[in-house]
């Protein structure tokens, strides 16, 4: 199937979505937990746990989300007041879907998909928060006998079409001077992309961690990465804008377990590694290696990137490059506008 008729059927298929997702957040506790608990003890009395909220939380398996994993198995989550259930997918852009059909409460994707979904649709979905930015673990892998982008011209790539690995590649093949149409390119999950490389059944694969690491371990080497275009590939926490004022004291609660999840991961890696490694199904070491090339955020950060309402924080740049690049590529009918995507008054 031709590139552009792919990208039409996605971009169409995003704008038929009804968007109806809620958030529970009845009988929620105070925003500070913990301040309320050290209140109580000063008075003598037991501090009571705090009320549950229930979230769905949709994600794929990706390094980046480490502080999502750790704050999970850690049980930084319960400690908050929340009751999250963790429901996977194999692609950054299945989790807007499901979050639009009301599985989800809470979405994890890129800043691409978001501009996407926002490009095609009259749809309310922002981010409110930054989770990372992919520094190297984006990347193509190739087959020995392939030492450049420029050698790919002619071979089989697979990768996902309409992804960030589509946009990674494309940016690559850019800087190398061919063009889409010298690749034979096969869509497919960035999973299967490098399943299906380390299989031997297709020249290069655009994928990630931690098919990165494994592809490497099977012959492949890479011949380009994410490294080449920072802060452009930034995952998020998304949620629909019309629950933020019923649902802030949830998101709230969300942010700072996994902000303290990050913390964890910064403060005591040799604990933090195997724990990633269980979701990532990956040992230690690798997990390791795969977050050298990935920069994890934590709320300080995310003060920084969004800046304040005076001056706005260097995210809002990037996601125009973003939403540029989804105008190019044809992923959507009109350019979202960059701050229409975000909604910073959780971290400001």
């Amino acid at each position: 199937m031709k590139r552009r008729t792919v990208l039409q059927e996605l971009g169409a298929a995003l704008a038929c979505l009804v968007l109806s997702v809620g958030c529970s957040n009845k009988d929620a506790a105070p925003s500070d937990p913990g301040a309320a608990a050290g209140s109580s003890a000063r008075a003598g009395a037991a501090a009571p746990p705090p009320a549950q909220i229930k979230l769905t939380v949709g994600h794929d398996l990706w390094i980046g989300y480490s502080g999502v994993f750790l704050a999970n198995e850690l049980e930084l989550f319960k400690k908050a007041g929340l009751s999250v259930e963790l429901k996977p997918f194999s692609n950054p852009g299945d989790t807007l879907a499901a979050l639009a059909s009301g599985q989800l409460d809470v979405g994890l994707t890129t800043l691409q998909n978001l501009a996407v979904l926002n490009g095609n649709s009259e749809t309310d979905v922002v981010a409110i928060a930054l989770v990372d930015s992919s520094n190297g673990a984006d990347a193509v892998v190739a087959k020995e006998g392939i030492a450049t982008m420029a050698d790919l011209k002619g071979k089989t790539v697979a990768l996902t079409l309409g992804e960030v690995n589509h946009m990674l590649f494309l940016f690559g093949l850019e800087k190398s001077g061919i063009g889409p149409g010298d690749v034979k390119i096969t869509s497919m999950s960035a999973d299967d992309a490098g399943a299906a490389f380390v299989a031997g059944k297709v020249d290069a694969a655009v994928t990630w961690e931690p098919w990165i690491t494994k592809a490497t371990k099977h012959g492949g080497h890479v011949i380009f990465t994410s490294a080449s275009m920072p802060d452009t590939i930034t995952n998020s926490v998304v949620v629909q804008r019309s629950k933020l004022a019923s649902g802030s004291e949830a998101y709230t609660r969300l942010l700072g377990a996994i902000d303290q999840g990050v913390r964890t991961l910064r403060s005591e890696p040799d604990k933090a590694y195997p724990i990633i490694g269980k979701y990532l199904n990956a040992p230690p070491e690798d997990v390791k290696g795969m977050l050298s090339g990935d920069k994890i955020y934590d709320l300080a950060d995310n003060k920084q990137l969004f800046g304040t309402a005076d001056k706005a924080g260097p995210v809002y740049a990037s996601l125009k490059s973003v939403v540029d690049f989804t105008v190019q590529s044809k992923l959507v009918k009109k350019a979202p506008a960059p701050e229409s995507l975000l909604d910073p008054r959780l971290i400001r």
